[in-house]
This record gives structure tokens, C-alpha cells and sequence, in this order.
């Protein structure tokens, strides 16, 4: 499976990449935010144990730490940090990849970036991939283009 193609599958069996008590958590939380992708990476964020400071606990920052996630998805997918060179060339190399694999190799470049244990972001990154809709992830890099330049006006 490409990237393109784990993107374009059907929310639950995205979910289904992650660990099975995390399957279990994420589908509690989005039965309780009606399948409402970000604001269940936000529980998730604040609802999670974690070893590191920047994470986890504090509700009021939530927002703020999922929206760390999505820039590094962003730059991630959408190609335009080196950072991430070496992972998206691992992807690409073959078309034999796993849900999971895909996921852990996501999780662990971001988590890395971010100073996180990857485990503890994935399924925040899952959501944020399940949020994506069935865009191709081209539409979607366009589109966060758009988000950054209003962002960037409305300063």
C-alpha cells in the first residue's frame, strides 16, 4: 500500500493501524465527540499519560499542541522540508507497506521532530490523516497553503 492509497481508506481501517487498546480509546473518543477527528486528537492529547512536559494534561493547550502535529504532518506530506526526506523516500520505495508500518514510520519521524515518544502522537496522526477526507494529499498540501497565507494576513 502507497501513502496515496492508506490516506483514501475508510476511517476505521485506518484506525485500525494503531495498537488495539488505542483502537479501543480512539473509537470511545470519537463515539463521544461524534466522529469529530480534531477535537478527538485533542482528547486524546489531554485525556493520554506522557512522559514529556509539552504533552498531555493540560486542556487549554491542546489546541495548540495538535496543531504542532498537523504543521509537521504537513511538512511530512506535503514535501518541502528536508527533515523528512529520508522517511518519504522509505514510503515510496515499494508499495508493500502496511497500515502500521506506514503509521510507525509517520510517528516516529514527527515524534522525533517534536521531542514525543511516536507511540504517544500516532493515533493524533492517524486522526489528523482520517480528518483529511478523501483528498489526494496534493488537494490537501494546496489547501494548507491556503490556511497558512490567511493565518499570515489576519497577524
Amino acid at each position: 500500500m502507497t501513502l496515496d492509497e492508506f490516506i483514501q481508506l475508510p476511517p476505521q481501517e485506518i484506525i485500525k493501524g494503531l495498537d488495539s487498546y488505542q483502537q479501543d480509546i480512539i473509537n470511545v473518543i470519537l463515539d463521544r465527540t461524534n466522529n469529530n477527528y480534531l477535537e478527538a486528537a485533542d482528547k486524546w492529547l489531554i485525556a493520554s499519560p506522557s512522559n514529556t512536559a509539552k504533552f498531555g494534561g493540560d486542556s487549554s493547550h491542546s489546541a495548540i499542541y495538535r496543531d504542532k502535529i498537523v504543521l509537521e504532518v504537513e511538512r511530512f506530506l506535503c514535501g518541502n522540508d528536508p527533515v523528512y526526506e529520508k522517511e518519504r523516500r522509505e514510503l515510496q520505495l515499494n508499495s508493500d507497506k502496511t497500515q502500521q508500518y506506514i503509521i510507525g514510520v509517520l510517528s516516529t519521524a514527527i515524534g522525533s521532530q517534536l521531542g514525543v515518544v511516536g507511540t504517544f502522537i500516532s493515533p493524533v496522526i492517524v486522526l489528523i490523516i482520517i480528518s483529511m477526507g478523501k483528498m489526494c494529499i496534493n488537494a490537501w498540501c494546496e489547501m494548507r497553503k491556503e490556511i497558512r497565507k490567511e493565518n499570515e494576513h489576519e497577524k
